[in-house]
């Protein structure tokens, strides 16, 4: 069967890099190669300077994004790469992928969506999802599935949890720059650089491995496209059998942006819920993960479908450190107290 979404044959760039031209990653590449050098050179030393946990090959990254945010000049400021990716040479390309014509427009966009993603991600059924599902679900995709099963370390539960700790750290610092603080607005000037310096660590770390299963590249279009699925998909159907308010457009964007900055090809990502379920289904009809038709049920877990030891290496212990968040979550239930208000009184 093949692999066709939106009416389009996509077989033939799953198993690509993730440099796809008509991501936001691949208008940066072309724009600004030195910057794109820079952030990889960046996460280069960081490597370098950072020894491995346990004894073992895995290095926490967040280091690393903590300088790229605590860089207060222009250099890596969201308004700067905006205006580069929306330069003359390369704006047409720029609002096929944004859907707007100015970097004004898409900034403010893009805030919108990442403050509904920020308010979505910091309520408790999000949470338990992302740590109960989401992560382990990856594991359905036949190419990230041998990925893990090559680095001996994600086998190690200890070493699986500070992983998944660092991913959240991560995000949460690509989301944090939505809250309308004093301090606020000056956070949120290089999120576009982080999630593009997330993108050059996975390409420095990743692109090696071979898939035993499929026999490409176990870091491609397909993978990534389908993580980014058990993150946006999976949350918004909790929410959806919950009966949740959420906006749906806004969630979707804020992932179609943050997969673009990944490399991910347009093609290859959802901009609505009823896509999200088609591609979905569409990666286990078309065999890209474990187990064929039907797909699972998203929110709920088929072990039969991962690896064993995999599974059983799975653990999230949350750390202290996420004591820093409880202020931002208190102050975005706030914000949407009338959300909630209403879903109270069933209106």
């Amino acid at each position: 069967m093949p692999f066709i979404f939106r009416g389009q044959n996509l077989d033939a760039l799953l198993g690509d890099p993730l440099n796809a031209a008509n991501s936001l990653y691949g208008i940066m590449s072309a724009a600004e190669p030195q910057f794109m050098e820079d952030l990889r050179q960046h996460w280069k030393t960081h490597v370098r300077t950072t020894p491995g946990v346990n004894g073992t090959a895995w290095r926490p990254a967040l280091k690393a994004f903590s300088a790229i945010e605590g860089f207060w000049g222009n250099t890596y400021s969201d308004h700067r790469i905006a205006q580069v990716m929306y330069g003359p040479a390369h704006s047409v390309a720029t609002q096929a992928v944004t859907g707007v014509g100015s970097s004004a427009q898409f900034l403010r966009d893009f805030e919108a969506a990442r403050d509904e993603a920020f308010y979505v991600f910091f309520q408790a059924t999000s949470v338990n999802q992302l740590a109960g599902v989401s992560f382990k679900a990856t594991y359905y995709h036949k190419d990230v599935s041998s990925l893990f099963e090559q680095r001996p370390h994600s086998k190690l539960r200890a070493i699986v949890s500070r992983r998944v700790i660092d991913t959240a750290q991560i995000m949460l610092r690509i989301l944090y720059g939505n809250m309308n603080m004093g301090w606020g607005s000056l956070y949120s000037t290089r999120t576009l650089a982080t999630t593009l310096l997330l993108a050059q660590m996975h390409n420095s770390a990743l692109a090696h491995y071979r898939s035993g299963y499929t026999g490409r590249r176990c870091y491609n279009q397909s993978a990534v496209a389908f993580t980014l699925l058990t993150f946006s998909y999976i949350v918004a159907q909790a929410w959806v059998d919950k009966n949740y308010e959420y906006n749906e457009q806004r969630w979707y964007y804020f992932w179609k942006l943050v997969g673009s900055l990944l490399g991910v090809d347009s093609r290859l990502i959802a901009d609505d819920h009823a896509e999200a379920a088609t591609l979905w289904d569409l990666f286990f009809a078309r065999g890209e993960c474990f187990g064929g038709t039907p797909a699972p049920y998203p929110t709920t877990l088929d072990p039969n479908r991962i690896d064993d030891d995999l599974w059983n290496g799975y653990a999230v212990q949350p750390e202290a450190n996420l004591i820093q968040w409880v202020p931002a979550f208190v102050v975005t239930q706030m914000r949407n107290s009338v959300r909630w208000g209403k879903y109270m009184l069933g209106l």
